[in-house]
């Protein structure tokens, strides 16, 4: 098994428990004190799923055991405000018949650190360890990415630097760096790569509840094995605007729209529209409705990067999140991708390809105490690909209890 990142993950946390600082914020309150600065929460599941392995055809089905442990903190520290969270998940058996586990760890911190008043880093880095087919969301305004191809390790470090020049301008850069590694030799040796992004942008207070930008984006694909006349490695340009507008203290709105021109290093050029749409809507006493809306183009997706270089991406998603009475929360969630692929052949001709996934999901959460609560969650997904192979659906129906502190 390869581990390109060494064992540096649980070093964070090693560092939180045995630090003399970390101790001394770290009271024993009880656990819906929200001044906490950390929890900690266990839940445990029976799971019945419909296609284990997401096949298309001879699907495997039957009875899992998941367990799923949480943990976060936020450490305040004058100019600095610190904040983790790693989650680490289960699955028995792997296999009805070969028995084994599968493993999920998911690490991510940020870091905010201000200069002065008018200028102030920002740093974060998630990390996904994964069997699991499942929904990548890396940014705000990217599309997200089906991730099916065996156990992965995905990790995006960035960091985002903005300056207040005067009361209403204000200047940011931001870069990012992502990196994708696969475990079969199979697909790392189609599938590896590591993206780079740079966005520059200038925004403009009209008035408090509204700003507006002027960004430019810059974007590198690499792959450890570009394809035919390194088709897949490209630059791509985008250049958008940006609306922020806060109509009151419960509804919110983020809009992005723009641009984008891909240039593949064989020499092929494919053009897109770039866009993002966030609506949400604090519409009660801990009950959010938000939706969003994106369209980007970049490389294409891990499923058919042999077939195509490019990918038009559109995606939808909305979330409810409501408080039913004091112990009952329901969560409700659901996305549609569309993907379409695209390889120039010559000058006039393109050949093209379509994929569609979609994700939905129901979750109950009932407080039995303040420290325990039933669960009971329903999520359904299908893959439409023109793709032979990689179409499937899938049912999980999974109960159980959540142990918080």
């Amino acid at each position: 098994m390869r581990r390109p990142w060494g064992g540096w993950l649980p070093w964070p946390l090693l560092w939180l428990a045995v630090s003399g600082t970390g101790f001394a914020a770290w009271g024993l309150t009880p656990p819906g004190d929200v001044n906490r600065f950390w929890s900690t929460s266990l839940t445990l599941r029976g799971i019945y799923d419909t296609n284990w392995q997401s096949a298309e055809s001879n699907p495997q089905s039957g009875f899992r055991f998941g367990s799923d442990l949480l943990l976060r903190a936020n450490i305040p520290l004058e100019r600095m405000f610190l904040g983790l969270r790693y989650d680490y998940g289960v699955l028995y058996p792997r296999d009805p018949n070969a028995g084994g586990a599968d493993q999920t760890h998911d690490f991510s911190a940020f870091l905010n650190y201000s200069f002065t008043p008018r200028l102030l880093l920002s740093l974060n880095n998630h990390f996904i360890y994964s069997l699991q087919p499942q929904l990548v969301q890396t940014q705000a305004g990217v599309p997200v990415t089906i991730v099916q191809a065996g156990t992965y390790y995905y990790d995006t470090i960035g960091g985002t630097t903005t300056y207040a020049l005067t009361p209403r301008w204000t200047l940011a850069l931001n870069g990012s760096w992502d990196i994708w590694r696969y475990e079969e030799k199979s697909e790392a040796q189609f599938n590896d790569r590591e993206d780079y992004q740079t966005t520059l942008s200038a925004y403009f207070a009209f008035d408090p509840r509204t700003t507006g930008g002027l960004n430019f984006q810059y974007v590198r694909n690499e792959y450890t094995n570009p394809g035919t006349n390194s088709a897949l490695n490209a630059r791509s340009y985008t250049e958008y605007l940006s609306v922020v507008r806060r109509f009151n203290p419960q509804l919110s709105l983020q809009l992005n729209g723009g641009f984008t021109y891909r240039e593949s290093d064989s020499g092929d050029v494919t053009t897109g529209p770039s866009a993002f749409l966030s609506l949400a809507y604090d519409y009660g006493r801990n009950s959010t409705v938000s939706a969003t809306f994106g369209s980007s183009l970049s490389s294409a997706g891990v499923n058919v990067t042999r077939q195509y270089a490019s990918s038009q991406n559109t995606s939808f998603a909305l979330q409810v999140n409501h408080q039913v009475t004091t112990r009952l929360r329901f969560i409700a969630d659901g996305s549609y991708v569309y993907s379409n692929f695209k390889q120039p052949v010559a000058p006039t001709f393109t050949v093209s390809g379509n994929e569609q996934s979609i994700v939905g999901h129901v979750g109950l959460n009932y407080a039995l105490r303040e420290w325990l609560s039933a669960v009971a969650d329903y999520t359904y997904t299908e893959l439409i690909s023109d793709v032979p192979g990689l179409p499937y659906n899938r049912n999980q129906i999974s109960v159980g209890v959540t142990l918080t502190y």
